[in-house]
């Protein structure tokens, strides 16, 4: 058995991290080396320590939504101090399951919806604001273990450079976003199916995927991303399992609920394929600039978004001389879609941050982009405020000046990321050819074993790359 990988001192890579590491100390010392604990193990020094910190962002997101905890979430005083928060709203559902028929509707995705009602039945009865306080703090407690799992899981999918887990646990977004809603459920099972898929657990990672696509949507760009990488490294079968599986489970999951009260269960679907253009979109600039879209012909550019994203992750996943990681695609077309959608919430944030810390983004990229994200929460908080009192709020023009830059900020990070992939260029084989092999042309050979040199250095890289690891590229596209 190997002896386990040793353990990437951030302090020692990251500039950001290494000024950091001076008020515990300082970086690791030039000849000192990280620990290396016991096989299959490496990864928990970190995720222990990581856990615990991350409890402390989840407190200060707590701290936060300080004055709407104790004066209730009410308008438009929760935007003006921006503790706006979806989750005080579900406190009044009764104990009447939302999906059933005559039941009081909720605007969420099947499973995230029925963990939103279960947390009710918790709340005792008694004044709204009373309620509203118990419903949040069991959801704050919920989510702190979200948290910690997905901490846990970030750092168990990069064992070799476990406190990457760090952008998950101690971002200033999970600060801000973490408890404006459930989203962060559906992020932990996306990342839970992708460590699963990285470990060859195919069917695992199918039901894991199925269930997350049943809180959020977005997990099937995940779905998608490792469907690119499949077809390069000539792994289809494998993906076909996992995308069977997902969509199965999807299907065994809502099948009842649809059959039950299909209007409840397609509500939320229904309700975006109508909708317009909201807050966080680019859309929404086009109409505060007075040329708004019609509803038609924005669901048209929604779906042309996606197809972009589509396009732009196949040429990334099959075009780049070294094969980019799971994350690495799933982060650029991710970015594409969320960009281009109907409204893009600042919790949409959350689902960045896992790919963010599997694709080892620098700090100072990450903190670029978390900069803009709390600019703009701010920003669109007053600006809904002032809608309501248009001498103080946040004028339409820099709202839209905001939003553009936030969009920026993202496409920035889908830039680094390119960057980095295109980066490592074509791998050269240390191994040279000793002699021909018996009735084979030798260019051939040289080929093959070219294409198995890239592969096993793709392996060190690409922790996720599950059945595709130590395949060699099978599809591979040139653009001369």
């Amino acid at each position: 058995m190997s002896p386990p990988p040793e353990s990437v001192a951030p302090t020692r890579t990251d500039p950001v991290a290494a000024s950091a590491s001076k008020i515990i100390g300082g970086p690791l010392g030039r000849y000192a080396a990280p620990a290396r604990p016991a096989a299959g193990s490496a990864w928990q020094p970190a995720a222990a320590v990581l856990i615990g910190l991350s409890s402390l962002t989840v407190a200060f997101g707590v701290l936060q939504k300080g004055h709407c905890f104790t004066k209730g979430w009410d308008n438009p005083d929760q935007f003006w101090h921006a503790c706006y928060s979806d989750l005080p709203v579900s406190a009044g559902i009764g104990h009447a399951m939302p999906y059933l028929p005559g039941a009081q509707p909720l605007d969420q995705p099947l499973i995230s919806g029925l963990v939103m009602w279960l947390v009710g039945l918790a709340v005792p009865d008694g004044s709204a604001l009373m309620r509203q306080q118990w419903y949040f703090a069991l959801c704050a407690v919920l989510i702190t273990v979200i948290v910690m799992s997905l901490v846990a899981v970030t750092a168990a999918s990069v064992p070799r450079a476990p406190w990457r887990a760090a952008h998950v646990a101690l971002s200033p977004v999970l600060v801000l976003a973490g408890l404006v809603s459930v989203d962060l459920l559906g992020v932990l099972l996306a990342s839970v199916a992708l460590w699963a898929w990285g470990r060859n657990k195919v069917p695992l990672a199918g039901v894991l995927l199925g269930l997350a696509i049943s809180a959020r949507s977005y997990p099937l760009v995940l779905l998608v991303a490792i469907g690119l990488l499949a077809l390069r490294s000539g792994r289809v079968g494998a993906w076909r399992r996992l995308a069977g599986t997902a969509m199965a489970t999807w299907f065994a999951v809502s099948l009842p609920w649809f059959v039950v009260n299909a209007d409840a269960l397609l509500s939320v679907y229904r309700s975006w394929w109508r909708g317009g253009a909201n807050y966080g979109s680019l859309w929404m600039v086009s109409g505060l600039l007075g040329q708004p879209l019609p509803q038609s012909r924005l669901t048209a550019l929604v779906i042309v978004g996606w197809l972009a994203a589509l396009a732009v992750g196949a040429f990334f996943a099959l075009s780049l001389n070294r094969r980019p990681t799971v994350a690495e695609v799933s982060l650029v077309m991710l970015v594409i879609v969320v960009i281009t959608g109907k409204a893009v919430p600042v919790q949409a944030a959350l689902w960045l941050l896992p790919l963010i810390a599997l694709v080892g983004l620098t700090w100072r990229d990450h903190l670029i982009w978390a900069g803009f994200e709390a600019t703009y929460f701010v920003v669109v908080w007053l600006y809904i405020a002032g809608l309501s009192k248009l001498d103080r709020g946040v004028p339409p023009g820099l709202y839209s000046l905001l939003t553009v830059l936030r969009v920026a900020a993202w496409l920035y990070v889908l830039g680094q990321v390119w960057q980095v992939a295109r980066s490592r260029g074509p791998a050269v084989s240390s191994e040279p050819v000793d002699r021909e092999p018996a009735g084979e042309d030798p260019a051939d050979q040289e080929l093959v074993d070219q294409r198995a040199v890239d592969a096993e250095q793709h392996d060190e890289v690409d922790p996720l790359a599950g059945p595709m690891a130590g395949a060699p590229d099978q599809v591979l596209v040139r653009i001369s």
